[in-house]
């Protein structure tokens, strides 16, 4: 099993409590050039992950060579942005589903459902994503009924 989940909040209950727990995830990898760098960060985001599941902060590019190695166990992909699923996509990432499950408002985004606001960036990748037979779906947590992000870009119900 591979879920790729785009929060932009990363690690927080909902992914541990919400996801990971239910799902027996083995494996989480936070994936973010930003993030990555600061040692900081990735060590308080680590403090936030169960005992017995494995956890790695890489940037976007270590990510797949990482994947790969740990292709057998249930992995989860934390990325904050749908441009940077995109980005992973395009690197050879192979997932047939995106999950957005929280993206905040911030000044220029659109609001897609109630917890995910897109860049125009995200957008264009959301389109691109589709073009390239990636569902792309909103969805809080794995029980949540699925929301059809492409359809409601495009203003169908």
């Amino acid at each position: 099993m591979r879920i790729l989940r785009v929060d932009d909040r990363y690690i927080h209950g909902q992914v541990v409590a919400g996801w990971a727990r239910p799902l027996r995830i083995e494996v989480i990898i936070l994936a973010s050039d930003k993030i990555s760098k600061d040692e900081w960060a990735c060590n308080a985001y680590k403090l936030a992950i169960p005992e017995g599941i494995e956890f790695s902060c890489v940037n976007i590019e270590q990510c797949n060579a990482l994947v790969t190695k740990k292709d057998k166990k249930k992995l989860m992909i934390i990325v904050g942005s749908v441009h940077e699923a995109h980005e992973l996509l395009l690197a050879g990432l192979d997932v047939k589903e995106v999950n957005i499950g929280g993206v905040c408002y911030e000044e220029g985004t659109r609001e897609i459902a109630n917890y995910i606001y897109l860049t125009p960036d995200d957008i264009k990748s959301v389109v691109h994503l589709y073009e390239m037979g990636v569902k792309v779906t909103g969805k809080q947590l794995p029980n949540s009924p699925p929301v059809n992000v492409v359809k409601l870009l495009a203003g169908v119900k």
